[in-house]
């Protein structure tokens, strides 16, 4: 006996009713089977037709934002990059439109991309070029932890992956306070990051990587600077005394115990210089999801302790 849903209006029951006293069963048996056949088809397509709707391409003229874009899972759709987007591995196999302050338009146009990702100043100009050819263009730029935070919704938002940018976004925040929280009843050894040698560059606390430092536990000795990254004095570090020095600028230890005044610093006389090996610096100079690992490290090596 074929039972019916009591929940169906009569105006539907009535008439399959009547088809059923009409016809044989195993007329009614292969109609049911065709209309399930035909759902399973609809449905799909259907989900096919999504697909090909999420499969848009982009190209991603900042290492930061190729990292955001890996975290939240739309790697897959990265189909032009800058020379400095490395990261993850499988991001080197896209073509390359040219390097962060110098970017060919022409091959990004040949890529007909669905969304260009653009950062910073020196990216602006060729963002309103392809803007004004009918290229949506995306600009993050996060200067901050809490603007990197930010910028990973804006970029989950723009490609259709608000909730897992939202996941990535609060699991970020909750491991960097996590941070935070072990350093709040130690002692904050200061610390100096050199970035570059010729001229001797910096970082001010204004700097997402001063933020880090500070975060981290660390007393970055240029609070303020002129710029986030910044020239500054030798003798302003030697003044400062600090207790950590984190190397960027292709020195060795014995070159910088060379320098004059320097061999009294702390951090040289206790051999507390770190370099690339020590800590990736793309871990603290980008404003990436990375920026969790950088912090950690940052923790290690400003603490001597093992996270």
């Amino acid at each position: 006996m074929v039972r019916f849903d009591k929940k169906l209006p009569i105006y539907i029951l009535l008439p399959i009713m009547k088809r059923m006293q009409d016809r044989p069963k195993r007329i009614i048996r292969t109609w049911f089977l065709l209309c399930v056949i035909g759902i399973v088809l609809l449905s799909v397509s259907c989900q096919q037709a999504e697909k090909a709707v999420k499969a848009k391409g982009y190209v991603v003229l900042s290492p930061e934002l190729a990292e955001i874009i890996a975290a939240i899972e739309g790697t897959d759709n990265i189909i032009g990059r800058t020379q400095e987007c490395d990261y993850p591995p499988q991001i080197l196999s896209v073509p390359v439109v040219g390097n962060f302050g110098k970017v060919n338009k022409e091959d990004i146009i040949k890529l007909k991309p669905d969304l260009v990702f653009a950062s910073s100043l020196e990216q602006q100009a060729i963002g309103s070029d392809l803007a004004k050819l009918g290229i949506k263009v995306v600009t993050v730029y996060p200067k901050t932890i809490s603007e990197m935070l930010e910028g990973i919704i804006t970029v989950g938002t723009a490609i259709g992956r608000e909730t897992r940018a939202k996941e990535v976004a609060d699991t970020l925040h909750r491991s960097l306070e996590l941070t935070r929280m072990m350093t709040n009843s130690i002692p904050r050894p200061k610390v100096y990051v050199e970035i570059y040698r010729e001229p001797l560059m910096s970082v001010s606390d204004k700097s997402f990587v001063g933020e880090l430092i500070e975060l981290a536990g660390g007393d970055n000795i240029f609070a303020v600077l002129e710029r986030d990254y910044s020239r500054i004095k030798a003798e302003d570090v030697i003044k400062a005394k600090p207790d950590v020095i984190i190397c960027y600028s292709q020195e060795t230890a014995e070159s910088i115990r060379k320098r004059l005044g320097w061999q009294d610093i702390p951090a040289v006389k206790n051999h507390r210089i770190y370099f690339e090996k020590d800590i990736d610096p793309d871990l603290i100079m980008r404003a990436g999801p990375r920026c969790h690992l950088g912090a950690k490290r940052l923790f290690e090596l400003i603490h001597e302790v093992k996270y």
